[in-house]
């Protein structure tokens, strides 16, 4: 790891061992340790402006493969900068130059806060010191879960992202219980996620497991777009794949968590019977003063209020919210404020659990799978 400085431009190096797995996994460590380098200096990624792979075959790093893209997301999300491939010998080893303004006073932008604390705030990442060994779990888990089970990758539109996992119960005419990962809208996939199917499948539910496209290729208002789509498909398909489609339960995670806000209260969408709520942001309007706002499409006030569940209609599902107890206090403010405008139990807070490993509470019995049944069962 090294750094210079001309000016205001830092020039950061990482390097990623090409001995990893894959040129996938090397990429996730090297951008890692750029990244990390970045934020000791006091830079952050958007300041970044343009990066330079150094690598004895560039072309198996090119953005264009869809492992690298996936790879480059979970650590950067859809951050798009522009990308410079050399040829040189030995391990990969990536060259950021981040244009850095000189330090100023950061004046507030939103309720007080100014763009570092709106950061530290809804950025759930910097919180967790260990993400590169999250997503190699979720991604092991995931893969593990998906090589059991033969309804992978069904088409429900016509992009390549929308496609859907479906794990049927044991017996026909179950109700179905869909999941929508997180990502902020522009990291992370379905196959991550199977795992966290296991105990709704072991208490009677056919589970589906929807993918979506993402930004900033994807606008948020699009995929929205896309999960009504995919919970048309599914009802559509009920009696093909076996289950109820009068019982329709979803379960969003963070990012996902929107999405099946917005799809329950949906009047152009199929009915649902519950939502489960997990760590969402369901006020947009902090996020349009980040740079994640112009990357999922919050391009005006119109559109903050257009994608925010929490300014539509009540829905007549059920709905439950969960979220860890050492979530920061804007994401806890925010489900709080759901569950008032919507009529919902106060949400639950999970002992010892952080924005990510609240999902493991999915797959054994314990408070987040019983808050899970609760709300889907006493939906009727």
């Amino acid at each position: 790891m090294s750094h210079s400085e001309i000016g205001d431009m830092r020039v950061v190096r990482a390097r990623g061992s090409s001995a990893l797995a894959s040129p996938a996994d090397a990429l996730r460590a090297a951008l890692s340790a750029l990244v990390g380098d970045l934020v000791r200096q006091g830079a952050a990624p958007h300041d970044i402006a343009r990066i330079t792979f150094h690598a004895p075959n560039p072309e198996a790093w090119h953005m264009a493969r869809r492992e690298i893209d996936l790879a480059w997301r979970e650590v950067l999300g859809g951050l798009r900068k522009p990308v410079f491939y050399r040829t040189a010998p030995g391990d990969l080893v990536l060259e950021a130059e981040a244009d850095v303004a000189p330090a100023r006073s950061a004046p507030p932008l939103w309720r007080g806060m100014n763009a570092p604390e709106l950061a530290r705030q809804y950025s759930p990442r910097q919180q967790v010191a260990d993400m590169q060994d999250v997503f190699a779990r979720w991604n092991e888990d995931g893969a593990r879960f998906r090589s059991h089970c033969g309804g992978l990758d069904i088409a429900y539109g016509r992009s390549r992202d929308e496609t859907l996992d479906f794990y049927p119960a044991a017996r026909r005419d179950a109700p179905l219980w869909v999941f929508l990962h997180g990502g902020y809208w522009q990291a992370c996939t379905k196959d991550q996620h199977g795992q966290f199917a296991e105990g709704m499948l072991a208490h009677g539910f056919a589970v589906a497991n929807l993918d979506y496209g993402l930004a900033p290729e994807t606008s948020l208002a699009e995929i929205v777009l896309q999960i009504r789509h995919g919970l048309q498909f599914l009802v559509k398909e009920a009696d093909r794949l076996g289950f109820d489609p009068c019982r329709i339960h979803l379960a969003g995670h963070s990012a996902g968590a929107q999405l099946a806000a917005m799809a329950a209260s949906d009047s152009a969408g199929p009915a649902i019977a519950s939502a489960l709520l997990l760590s969402g942001v369901f006020d947009l309007s902090p996020l349009a003063h980040m740079p994640m706002g112009r990357m999922i499409g919050l391009a005006a006030e119109k559109d903050v209020r257009a994608l925010s569940p929490l300014f539509k209609a009540v829905p007549a599902a059920r709905i439950g919210l969960a979220l860890g107890a050492l979530e920061s206090d804007e994401f806890k403010r925010q489900s709080a404020e759901m569950a008032t405008a919507w009529g919902a139990a106060a949400p639950l807070l999970v002992d010892n659990c952080n924005h990510f490993n609240l999902l493991e509470g999915l797959r054994t019995q314990g408070p987040l799978l019983d808050l899970a049944l609760h709300t889907a069962v006493s939906s009727g």
